[in-house]
């Protein structure tokens, strides 16, 4: 089963980030801009993994999350990896007043290595909004990528943490929910 851990989008956020997908929508460049029902964080990506490791999992983010409450975070600026001037994923940056999100991923990291997952070694917190197939012209999108470098999306709250499941299908993935662990 694939999987991974992740945080949904507040769908009052939503209608901002499909706005800047459709500003990205151009000629110049061609994308596979994630559906609105898949915006996620993700937190850590599990990959293929048996189901019965679920279980273990869940009460590993248990455990993890057990000192946080709901905080708030702010959707702002566009970005690109591994740069602007070779493109290969758009997204959506995070600021986190107190680095909730980057700490919540350190300690997921460092506890599922014992289940033989690997620890990632940079954490940058971003929202997945598009991968890039081809740039037609760089300077054009440059200069859209540039105005669009500081935008604002907006706030929300981070309440819960899910365990999702991904099956991937030729008209892309279906993600579902397995196991919620609220703040």
């Amino acid at each position: 089963m694939r999987s991974f851990i992740a945080v949904d989008i507040d769908d009052n956020l939503k209608k901002n980030i499909i706005d800047i997908q459709n500003a990205l929508s151009t000629s110049y460049i061609k994308i596979k801009f994630v559906e609105p029902e898949n915006l996620h964080f993700t937190l850590k990506f599990l990959g293929d993994m048996e189901e019965s490791m679920i279980d273990d999992i869940y009460r590993i983010l248990q455990k993890n999350l057990e000192r946080y409450k709901p905080f708030e975070i702010n959707l702002k600026g566009l970005g690109a990896f591994p740069s602007f001037s070779y493109i290969r994923v758009l997204w959506i940056g995070i600021e986190d007043e107190n680095n909730f999100l980057v700490n919540i991923i350190k300690e997921l990291n460092r506890d599922l290595r014992k289940f033989g997952f690997k620890e990632e070694k940079e954490v940058i917190p971003h929202l997945t909004i598009g991968r890039v197939k081809f740039v037609r012209d760089k300077e054009k999108i440059s200069q859209i990528l540039k105005e669009l470098q500081n935008i604002k999306i907006g706030k929300m709250i981070v309440d819960k943490i899910l365990i999702k499941k991904s099956v991937l299908t030729p008209k892309g993935p279906i993600y579902s929910d397995l196991k919620e662990v609220k703040l």
